[in-house]
């Protein structure tokens, strides 16, 4: 829309779309693909600090360029606000809200904001297509009562149309990144994180931790032969044989690379768990993995095993899609901050 309006869209089929009215404190956000995008979306919680440190400290390392995101959550079948003064009021308060988040003190990456109203998973979506954004940051609940996740974290992690940084509880990050772990299973899309994951710790002189955890073979029936017993602990010395030479070959293209790396092989075992335990035990600050891995099933928004750490981590999680884009010039990005507001309910 232009940005120079104030638009309320109707739920479709519900009547004709009425007339975008004039708002005249709106500046137009930079050029559609000028930068690749991170989307940090920002409540009014405490938890919007810990979302925002770490988004500026994985754009800082990918080259991206920052929008702080707030969604006024608005049913989409009223055309016009039941109050007009107190949208205004509430419409002006998350403004500055988001202008404090995009106008701090931050040299080292571009940024922005921009409020929308409406389905928050539908509006940061459609924002997200619509503005070359291919990572959304945000915060996610604690995991003692479940998976963790809110409704618009596993509402954009089923989309699957974007990469991810899930946040959990806690308080804001300070300084760099000290140790990242790589969930590494020997698929190819497990390994294409290593570029992204090299890159973040060199631009904070962090170590890698490589880890692949042999999953439990499984094997049918309660009265098992022995041959069946003795072929099952074959294939898992098999599986961890392989697992720590790949990981050998992985560890030495990231030495080239200037990257401190360590590697480490547990399992066999269940993946989920085993991973989890492994971030507190090697002091993990951030976890990049692929949202796929060995099984790489079409029809799944991620795998399993990415699924259970976005909800269950103790660190902030990075999952990334084929979709991401990122832009690895020599030195951060620096500029002060544009904003862009859209209405939509």
């Amino acid at each position: 829309m232009d940005i120079h309006q104030f638009e309320y869209r109707a739920e479709r089929g519900s009547g004709p779309r009425p007339v975008p009215q004039p708002l005249d404190d709106l500046h137009k956000a930079s050029p559609q693909g000028a930068v690749p995008r991170l989307v940090a979306c920002v409540d009014d919680t405490d938890h919007a600090e810990a979302v925002s440190a770490q988004a500026a400290a994985i754009a800082c390392s990918l080259g991206l360029q920052v929008t702080f995101a707030r969604v006024i959550d608005s049913p989409r079948h009223f055309a016009s606000p039941a109050d007009p003064v107190e949208w205004q009021m509430r419409r002006r308060l998350q403004r500055d809200n988001l202008h404090r988040f995009a106008t701090r003190d931050q040299p080292e990456t571009l940024a922005e904001s921009v409020l929308l109203a409406g389905a928050p998973v539908e509006e940061l979506s459609e924002w997200s297509r619509e503005n070359g954004a291919t990572l959304l940051a945000l915060g996610r609940r604690g995991s003692n009562n479940g998976k963790g996740l809110g409704a618009t974290a596993q509402g954009l992690l089923d989309r699957a149309e974007h990469s991810l940084l899930l946040v959990p509880p806690g308080p804001p990050r300070t300084g760099g990144y000290r140790r990242i772990m790589v969930p590494i299973d020997g698929s190819a899309q497990g390994d294409s994180v290593l570029p992204i994951a090299r890159r973040i710790a060199r631009t904070h002189a962090a170590d890698l931790v490589l880890v692949h955890v042999v999953p439990r073979l499984e094997v049918v029936g309660a009265g098992r032969a022995p041959q069946v017993e003795n072929l099952a602990m074959q294939i898992d010395g098999h599986n961890r044989r392989n697992a720590r030479q790949h990981l050998d070959n992985l560890r030495s293209r990231c030495v080239d690379d200037g990257v401190n790396v360590s590697i480490v092989t547990r399992g066999p075992g269940d993946p989920r768990a085993t991973l989890r335990d492994l971030a507190a035990e090697e002091n993990a600050d951030l976890i990049v993995m692929s949202s796929h891995g060995n099984t790489g099933l079409a029809d799944v928004a991620c795998g399993s095993v990415t699924e259970y750490l976005a909800g269950h981590a103790p660190v902030p999680v990075l999952i990334v899609r084929p979709n991401i884009q990122c832009s690895f010039g020599p030195e951060p990005a620096s500029c002060r901050n544009v904003s862009a507001f859209r209405f939509a309910g």
